[in-house]
């Protein structure tokens, strides 16, 4: 299975929007994800340091919110990437296929090819769908162009 590790501010939502802006992207997000029933999603966000899994799966629609199976460590002032690379370690294959939705691309190595980074003033847009779509056919079939 593929796992999405998934941020919240300046994906689902801009970064510095007014709470009735948010997850104002998810019906996008949901979309892409019904094209790709064989991924997992695994919440990276910092909300996670504040509502537990139940609360923030709420945010989701029913069919989402199922495949929503958990949250990265919390790494104490740690990079997202080292986080996700904890997540790996504790809970699949340390080499199992992964894509990152983030806006924070300073929390990540240089041209991680993994991470798809969104405007976090717009959050995730058609453009980051598209490459999301893209970077989860070509982790499906490893060593295709």
């Amino acid at each position: 299975a593929m796992l999405l590790f998934l941020d919240f501010d300046g994906v689902l939502h801009p970064a510095f929007c007014k709470a009735r802006d948010y997850f104002c992207h998810m019906p996008l997000f949901a979309a892409a994800m019904r094209e790709h029933p064989e991924v997992s999603i695994v919440i990276s966000s910092t909300w996670r340091c504040i509502y537990p899994l139940d609360e923030l799966r709420k945010a989701f629609p029913a069919d989402i919110a199922a495949r929503v199976i958990g949250m990265t460590p919390e790494a104490d002032g740690q990079m997202r990437h080292v986080e996700i690379t904890q997540y790996l370690e504790q809970n699949a294959r340390p080499d199992a296929p992964w894509v990152a939705l983030d806006d924070n691309h300073f929390s990540f190595p240089d041209h991680c090819a993994n991470l798809v980074a969104c405007d976090g003033n717009v959050g995730l847009s058609a453009e980051a769908i598209e490459k999301l779509r893209g970077l989860i056919r070509q982790l499906k079939t490893p060593g295709m162009p």
